[in-house]
């Protein structure tokens, strides 16, 4: 939180800051439901901050390095670390605008996956005379069982303390949230919120809805899992079996057709590429079993 000050105090009239500000805008949205403590200003301010502290460090450190140790023209020392050091900044860049991004996807994908849940709370609460208001307060107060406790306080507190219209304050919600589903949810609650009526029926329907499409794609995660698997077999237990067998002919016979032995390609086989492939493998599993499992 100090850094950020700072940086926003230093940084706030600079054009740097400024042009930053006006191309990651985009950002908001994403902090807000990332859980990041921090306004979009002043993480801009600290993202402008970082790729300038970690330009001006890596520099000065790059051109020792070319020029003393490597011992190579001071012209050239500059120029490759000047490349070096952009490089490093637009790396520092993409990894401070991306993780807010992260972050907030994941929560909302975790969030939808959850939403038949919330969606059933919701219409036991309906059919109990609640209205929205009440709902929303019900969810900020038991709302850490479902993931939606931080969204649900946001948007009571809107409304209770700031004094928002629900109806409005629905429409701002589903227009900053970067998921359709959710944001889709949240435009008919305000829909019904202006009505004034049919809050239960719409949650009970719009329940059956998303069993229907969780179902849908729950087949799909399936259908995908029986290509990983057969892709997992015929890559990490057919193969190098297939390999094992023709390099262990190749070295009884003799033959070195290949830059390496047959006995270093096998230990390259069987202790980096085997796993690495298989790694690869189980992290894309996991992707996408995560899409259907909160």
């Amino acid at each position: 939180m100090g850094i950020s000050h700072f940086a926003y105090g230093l940084l706030r009239n600079t054009f740097v800051f400024k042009g930053f500000l006006k191309f990651f805008s985009w950002l908001g949205p994403y902090l807000v439901h990332s859980g990041i403590k921090m306004s979009l200003r002043r993480y801009i301010a600290l993202l402008s901050f970082t790729t300038i502290i970690v330009f001006i460090v890596t520099l000065p450190l790059f051109v020792i390095v070319h020029w003393l140790f490597l011992e190579l023209d001071i012209t050239f020392s500059f120029i490759a670390s000047l490349v070096l050091s952009f490089t490093f900044s637009a790396i520092t860049l993409s990894l401070m605008v991306y993780f807010p991004v992260f972050k907030a996807k994941s929560k909302l994908e975790a969030l939808e996956t959850r939403l038949p849940y919330i969606i059933s709370y919701m219409s036991i609460l309906s059919y109990a005379g609640r209205n929205i208001e009440s709902i929303l307060a019900r969810l900020a107060e038991k709302g850490e069982l479902f993931g939606i406790k931080e969204d649900a306080t946001r948007m009571l507190r809107k409304t209770s303390i700031l004094g928002m219209d629900t109806a409005k304050m629905l429409l701002e919600e589903a227009k900053n949230t970067p998921t359709t589903i959710y944001s889709s949810l949240l435009t008919s609650l305000a829909g019904i919120v202006e009505t004034g009526k049919g809050l239960s029926e719409f949650l009970e329907q719009e329940l059956i809805n998303i069993l229907r499409a969780r179902e849908a794609k729950m087949r799909e995660v399936l259908n995908s899992l029986s290509v990983f698997m057969e892709l997992f077999i015929s890559l990490v237990v057919v193969m190098p079996l297939v390999l094992t067998i023709m390099l262990s002919i190749m070295a009884s016979l003799g033959e070195h057709v290949l830059p390496i032995s047959p006995l270093q390609l096998l230990f390259l086989i069987h202790f980096i590429i085997t796993p690495s492939i298989a790694m690869i493998i189980v992290i894309m599993i996991d992707s996408l079993v995560s899409k259907i499992s909160a």
